[in-house]
């Protein structure tokens, strides 16, 4: 039974929830959430939120519009964020972040460290405002251990890409395209040894058209080398044995391309933001600072030897309790719990396929004391939640 057959029916909240009973690969249970969730995120976001969202290009529509099964494991484990924060204060400025299409990164991300906080057994208020120095802050979170009377401010951050790495993702997609526009008509492979200047990658692009062409109107393989710059090789269907030959002389396979390379210190990045982030929140009372930043955990082979170096940014501040370095990724990996002195790395799986990596940096030079329970529940927002 077809119930999402045109991309109005999307715009619909009824027939997405009708959808979930007919998605292979979820559980009774799984399609049940699936169902509650929409229908607690059509009264959370308001019933014309879908066709807003679709006109504006809202970034929720991508899991809205794919129908594989985690993304509505996704949309399961978004509604029930936002039924746990509800209740708790200012709830309303988060979910204004949440359904503005340009602040939804960085209210999903306040989302994600509030709801944690929130299922650990603390008390949330979003937003707060707070004196620093003279002048009145708002970070993100207030987390109050009311068993002990321990309040907390937390500030989270996204360390986007870096401007070389900003770079080399413009070199490859530059070049990528002509041949992208021409699949599934033709097969390619190649690396980029650099990245390039923007008069340099607009020659390097045309020359890649003109092979394009060429590749369609002889039907034939069709080589583009530039020492030191590039090598790709492309073929129709009817060459692709040629192409896939010409690959494995490189040790190179069809459909693989790599590059350009560039070097990035992900853990110098992390600590410079440490040092200004860090300037948001108050002297008066022990703080957190949640940065997310994907990149380290690809970039860093070593988790110890960054825990080792970030430390020593952590502790220049005495104001901060913890630091807490995020990032995910999409895909499947054992879960790990390892520590370094009071320092703790955790890797664990979600349901809906992301896995979920912190590193969790205790300042033990922070002069503002607080309980070994507030200590287990920071802990334990990671660690479970």
């Amino acid at each position: 039974m077809k119930i999402l057959e045109k991309i109005e029916d999307y715009r619909n909240w009824e027939k997405l929830i009708q959808h979930c009973e007919f998605i292979e690969g979820l559980t009774d249970v799984e399609r049940e959430k699936a169902k509650r969730a929409f229908q607690l995120l059509r009264t959370e976001l308001g019933q014309d939120f879908l066709s807003v969202a679709f006109d504006i290009g809202h970034p929720i529509i991508q899991n809205i519009v794919n129908l594989a099964p985690w993304t509505r494991k996704w949309i399961a484990w978004f509604a029930e964020a936002l039924k746990e924060l509800k209740d708790q204060e200012n709830y309303s400025s988060l979910l204004n972040r949440i359904t503005d299409k340009d602040k939804f990164s960085e209210g999903f991300s306040v989302l994600e460290i509030a709801y944690k906080f929130s299922k650990a057994g603390f008390r949330i208020s979003i937003d707060p405002s707070i004196d620093v120095s003279g002048r009145t802050k708002v970070p993100d979170i207030k987390t109050v251990n009311e068993g002990v009377g321990d309040e907390l401010f937390v500030e989270v951050s996204i360390l986007g890409e870096s401007e070389i790495q900003r770079d080399a993702f413009q070199t490859m997609q530059r070049i990528v395209e002509p041949m992208w526009r021409s699949v599934p008509f033709m097969y390619y492979c190649g690396r980029i040894q650099k990245r390039l200047a923007e008069r340099h990658l607009d020659a390097i692009v045309k020359e890649i058209e003109e092979v394009v062409k060429k590749v369609k109107k002889e039907t034939s393989f069709q080589e583009l080398i530039v020492e030191d710059v590039i090598e790709i090789g492309i073929a129709p269907e009817n060459d692709k044995q040629f192409l896939e030959k010409w690959a494995r002389e490189r040790g190179w396979k069809v459909g693989e391309f790599s590059g350009p390379p560039f070097d990035v210190d992900e853990v110098l990045r992390t600590k410079r933001k440490i040092e200004n982030e860090q300037k948001q929140l108050p002297h008066s009372n022990p703080n957190i600072l949640i940065i997310k930043n994907n990149n380290l955990f690809f970039h860093v082979r070593d988790i110890r030897k960054a825990i080792n170096e970030l430390e020593e940014t952590v502790y220049k501040y005495s104001h901060l309790l913890a630091v807490v370095v995020t990032g995910e990724y999409m895909g499947s990996g054992e879960n790990i719990i390892s520590m370094k002195d009071q320092h703790v790395f955790i890797k664990k799986a979600r349901a809906d396929l992301l896995v979920e990596q912190y590193i969790i940096l205790f300042n033990q030079f922070c002069e503002l004391k607080i309980s070994p329970s507030t200590i287990t529940k920071i802990y334990n927002s990671f660690r479970s939640y």
